[in-house]
């Protein structure tokens, strides 16, 4: 049984509702990696072991000959820096508006692979 990846962006939705910077910091990367690998399988990345395979899957979206696609590329390179800076950077404050916009982000980017039935070419 494989997992279910879309289940991070439920989780992520969930800590985006609480007050606590943790939850906030959390929510956001769980959003990033469940759409990540959701994206990262649909290409044709799930056994790839490079160390560049998040810009990978981001430059391919963002190079796709479709529209939605594309725009689900920039998408994921913004939620990744938010992402990065959550992880990473302990200086930097996270309140439920930034969490929500990147769950929200997250989201959106899901309901276009949904669209386009796990699609880009």
């Amino acid at each position: 049984m494989t997992f279910d990846w879309s289940k991070y962006l439920k989780l992520a939705n969930e800590l985006a509702k609480r007050n606590d910077e943790a939850s906030l910091r959390s929510s956001i990367s769980r959003a990033y990696y469940g759409v990540f690998c959701i994206a990262r399988n649909i290409l044709g990345y799930k056994n790839y072991r490079g160390k560049d395979v998040h810009q990978k899957v981001i430059s391919e979206l963002k190079q796709n000959k479709d529209r939605l696609l594309r725009k689900s590329g920039w998408n994921l390179d913004e939620l990744r820096r938010k992402r990065n800076d959550a992880d990473y950077q302990e200086e930097k404050t996270f309140d439920k508006a930034n969490a929500e916009k990147m769950v929200n982000l997250a989201i959106s980017i899901f309901a276009t692979f949904k669209l386009l039935k796990g699609g880009p070419e």
